[in-house]
Order: structure tokens, then C-alpha cells, then sequence
């Protein structure tokens, strides 16, 4: 058993990829890259080919594998439309095409959410109804077309926002999991949204065990997804680094600051040295 540490990437150029080559050799911890399936970085079919090429050539040089997180701006897989959920089928068909030739693991989707005004309608529970029944049918076509393509699907839990989100808590995640029943989906555990859910992380991570297919690790006070290095909040990663659920899976630090990920790398380095920690 091992943590498969991995790094997010908060690059707005496609040159500075080239990073993750020079930190996987400085810090051999380092197995996974993540990529940010957003504006300018990385968008299906305006992202040139070039540059797919070019990032599948880095991860190849530097041995590192990678998981894909798609966008999750201007699109809401729990939308009450059925022409927006055709919509982000396809789109999200084309972020599986990416993944498939970058040979990323897992794409990464957050379940979406429901708009206040409908929150709020006496129509309340319908409206809840038709969302987590589109939420599922794209899912569903999501993870069939993924399988056949070695890419699987991860159901992110989402951070707190005004409106309610679909998937925010081991019950709601594990919900639409099991109602969807599909070998190719699983969950991705957020350590950073759970806690500012004001949820028990361990407690989360027993119950959301059977299905993970991926971990998030960021830090913050409490208060804002702030994504900051693993021991710059209040979430304690010693604990969480300890438990067994942990290893064997892709363990992504999702830190916006590079200069917080080496920091970050060099503290892992440090609790492994003393064992504190045993990745």
C-alpha cells in the first residue's frame, strides 16, 4: 500500500507544464498530475492538438500519470433543462475524448446544483426530483462512455454556495452512486469541501471508502475554499495521511500557490523522515 500523491495544475500557459517535469524529479513522492479542464489551460476542440501532444510528451518524460478535472464554470450537471443536460453530455463526452489520448485515469465532475428560486418553490421536492434524475442519466452515458476508453468517472462533493448543491455530504454522494450502479463511477472525496460542510472528515472518508476512486487534498480556516498547501489551515493531514483509505488511489493536492506545493512536498518529505507519516 502507498499514498499516490499528485499535484494539481493552476497554469494559465501551456509552456509552464514543463514545472511538473522539474518537481517530479525533485520530489520523487510525486506519481500524478491533475489537469485543470478550464480556460485557457486545457478546452476540448479549442485547446490545439499541438498542445495535447505537447503535455502527453511531458507526462511521458517525467513517468507521471494524470487525471483530468473537468470544468466546472458555466455548466451545472443537475440543470432542470433537458437541452442543457444534452448539452453537457456532449461536452463532457469530448473532456473523456481528451483524457482517453492524455491517458489521464479519471475526469473529475461536480454534480451541480439547484437554483435558490427553485430551492425556495413550493415545488420544491420536484425540482429536486428532476435534477438528481439528470444528474443520473448524464452520468450514466458519461461513465458508459468512458469505459470501453479506460477512463473512469469521479462524483466530486461539492463546497458550500447560495444555491443548494446536489452532492455535498457522504449521504447525498453515496445516493446517486448507488442509484446509478455503475462500475465505472465512483466518488472523489474533497477533504477541503467537506470541511467547510462543517462535516467530520474521518467519519466522511469510512463512509465514502467502498466508492472513491480519487482524493482531493487542499486547506483553509473554515471559511473560504481557499486551497492552500496541506499544513496551512485547520484541516489536520496527519490524521487523514494515516488512514488506510487513502493509499492505493490518486491523492491530489489541489493548491492554487506553486510555491505552497513545494512547501507542501517539503513537509510530506519531513513527516515521512520522522514517521509521523507512512505513505
Amino acid at each position: 500500500m502507498s499514498i499516490r500523491f499528485g499535484a494539481t495544475c493552476f497554469f494559465n500557459k501551456a509552456e509552464d507544464f514543463k514545472i511538473v517535469s522539474e518537481v517530479g524529479k525533485q520530489f520523487p513522492l510525486i506519481q500524478y498530475v491533475e489537469f485543470r479542464g478550464e480556460h485557457p489551460f486545457l478546452i476540448p476542440d479549442v485547446v490545439p492538438q499541438e498542445q495535447l501532444r505537447y503535455y502527453k510528451q511531458i507526462l511521458q518524460q517525467a513517468n507521471l500519470k494524470s487525471t483530468l478535472h473537468t470544468t466546472m464554470y458555466d455548466i451545472n450537471l443537475s440543470t432542470l433543462n433537458p437541452w442543457l443536460k444534452d448539452a453537457n453530455i456532449a461536452c463532457y463526452k469530448r473532456y473523456i475524448d481528451v483524457a482517453e489520448f492524455l491517458g489521464s485515469e479519471v475526469i473529475v465532475v461536480h454534480g451541480g446544483f439547484l437554483q435558490t428560486e427553485f430551492d425556495q418553490s413550493p415545488l420544491r421536492e420536484e425540482f429536486i426530483d428532476l435534477a438528481e434524475k439528470h444528474l443520473c442519466e448524464t452520468l450514466t452515458a458519461l461513465a458508459e462512455y468512458g469505459e470501453p476508453k479506460g477512463v473512469k468517472v469521479a462524483l466530486e462533493n461539492s463546497p458550500p454556495k447560495a444555491a443548494l448543491n446536489i452532492v455535498h455530504n457522504p449521504q447525498t454522494q453515496i445516493k446517486i452512486l448507488e442509484r446509478i450502479d455503475h462500475p465505472n463511477l465512483g466518488a472523489l472525496l474533497d477533504f477541503a469541501h467537506a470541511f467547510l460542510n462543517k462535516l467530520n472528515l474521518l467519519d466522511y472518508l469510512e463512509k465514502i471508502r467502498p466508492y472513491l476512486f480519487e482524493i482531493h487534498a487542499h486547506n483553509n480556516f473554515g471559511e473560504e475554499d481557499d486551497h492552500l498547501g496541506l499544513p496551512n489551515g485547520n484541516i489536520d493531514y496527519v490524521s487523514i495521511l494515516n488512514h488506510p483509505a487513502v493509499h492505493d488511489l490518486p491523492f491530489i493536492m489541489e493548491i492554487k500557490s506553486y510555491q505552497e506545493v513545494v512547501e507542501t512536498l517539503n513537509w510530506l518529505d519531513k513527516l515521512v523522515k520522522e514517521g509521523e507519516i507512512n505513505i
